[in-house]
């Protein structure tokens, strides 16, 4: 079976920012939508697990930011997984105009069942016939972000209301984005000159809860904690910045 999906896409003005052009929380959401309907197409839909009570868990995401296109451009985006490991496994994910790579990313993924919560052996529900690429982006390990904010100066709270809520019943993984970009103005994101974003999820959030957000200095950029009232984390993010 076919294991990589490539389409055209049409930058959107619902997708794009006060400059017109693609913006980062979009990529986050482009990028889980690719994945959402390529896993469709090789049988590890929303559907297909569903019917097995299982749900597809984001655990990080890592995106590298080259150059965002502008609304009304169209360009190419290819996604593949990787061949899984026993529990979790990365989604890959290129965007393209031509040879040009305006935005790459891989995911780490896991599955889990509805019920109990545990996670499940990959090898037990992935299809056999996957022809796995040995292509990567973003090589090398995930981040390691501190996970406690305390003591870290509060740029802002949300409160999740019911379209932050996606169909396993918390807070969606492009909505934490949204938000956390949100938290800074117009001025500031332009003066970030975003060359890099990871976010790692760490407990799920619902409706109702409100999120504390937080930032810490780094060399080279901010690390973002959303705080829930109770004190754990709910994402740790990592932005690094580049120059003019």
């Amino acid at each position: 079976m076919e294991c990589k999906m490539t389409k055209p896409i049409d930058i959107r003005a619902s997708m794009c920012d006060h400059n017109g052009f693609l913006s980062a929380p979009a990529v986050f959401a482009l990028f889980m939508d690719l994945a959402s309907e390529h896993g469709s197409a090789i049988r590890l839909g929303m559907r297909d697990l569903s019917a097995k009570g299982l749900f597809w868990l984001t655990v990080k995401t890592r995106i590298r930011f080259h150059r965002m296109p502008a609304m009304l451009e169209t360009v190419t985006a290819d996604t593949w997984p990787e061949k899984p490991g026993r529990i979790r496994c990365n989604r890959y994910y290129v965007l393209r105009d031509g040879d040009e790579v305006l935005a790459e990313g891989k995911t780490e993924w896991a599955i889990i069942e509805m019920a109990s919560g545990k996670l499940q052996k990959l090898s037990e529900v992935y299809p056999g016939d996957l022809n796995h690429l040995p292509d990567v982006v973003c090589a090398g390990a995930y981040a390691r972000i501190p996970e406690d904010f305390t003591g870290c100066p509060e740029i802002g709270t949300y409160t999740i209301r019911s379209t932050d809520i996606d169909v396993g019943q918390h807070m969606n993984n492009s909505a934490y984005v949204r938000v956390m970009f949100g938290a800074f103005t117009c001025a500031q994101t332009d003066g970030m000159h975003l060359q890099e974003a990871e976010v790692s999820f760490r407990s799920p959030c619902f409706e109702g809860d409100t999120l504390s957000i937080r930032t810490r200095p780094t060399e080279n950029g901010l690390d973002v904690g959303m705080v829930r009232a109770d004190g754990t984390t709910a994402i740790a993010a990592r932005l690094t910045f580049g120059n003019a």
